[in-house]
């Protein structure tokens, strides 16, 4: 599923129920393979007629279904960690509020807010930790493809015709826009360099995402 994150208008929280997913089917590997040999079936988590669903056969679903956008997201989650860290980049709160505190406004009340949160099967502190991420990935990217005047004046020069003003006067506007769409266009490449130089290696065929990961 080759779809990108995006932020405020470009912000789709709804790449936090793939999260959820991921989660799920990480706990579900996990008790798999701690369970003693003989008990391969895993325990039993529902009965339909007398029959038993177990723990493997809802990861081995969930493999086939979900596993590869799964493993996408841990791959590109962890990509953007490791790069935060070695090169020293971080999101201050500040920079967290100026991105959450638009959407709390936008719903008006916290009963709306957390009633947004829930439909998106998460809470708060899921949905700050995501936000977090997306924006350490837009910055990290914008260091290493920065958007330049050329960039801005390019994409003034394209959309004009439906700007209110000259370059000058919608300039804030026209850079935000020019910079999500540098950030966009150099996403895939900005994900290639960074899984080959964590040596991105994914052992289980039916979860090579890779690919996938680039586009995230």
């Amino acid at each position: 599923m080759k779809e990108r994150i995006y932020l405020m208008k470009k912000f789709d929280v709804t790449i936090l129920t793939a999260s959820v997913l991921v989660l799920g089917l990480v706990v579900l590997g996990v008790s798999q393979a701690k369970e003693p040999a003989g008990e391969a079936s895993g325990a039993v988590v529902a009965t339909i007629g007398g029959n038993s669903i177990t723990q493997t056969q809802i990861y081995d679903e969930m493999k086939l279904t979900v596993g590869k956008e799964a493993m996408a997201n841990i791959i590109a989650t962890e990509l953007i960690r490791l790069e935060g860290k070695a090169q020293g980049v971080t999101i201050s709160d500040e920079e967290l509020n100026k991105v959450v505190g638009p959407v709390k406004e936008k719903l008006k009340t916290p009963e709306k807010f957390q009633e947004y949160l829930k439909e998106k099967g998460m809470d708060e502190q899921a949905f700050l930790e995501r936000t977090r991420l997306l924006l350490l990935r837009d910055k990290l990217i914008e260091k290493a493809y920065p958007t330049t005047d050329k960039d801005i004046t390019d994409y003034y020069e394209k959309y004009k015709d439906k700007l209110n003003g000259t370059l000058e006067q919608v300039r804030p506007e026209v850079e935000e826009k020019a910079k999500d769409r540098n950030r966009r266009k150099n996403t895939p490449e900005w994900m290639d360099e960074m899984s080959k130089k964590y040596q991105v290696k994914v052992l289980d065929p039916a979860l090579d995402s890779v690919e996938e990961a680039k586009s995230k």
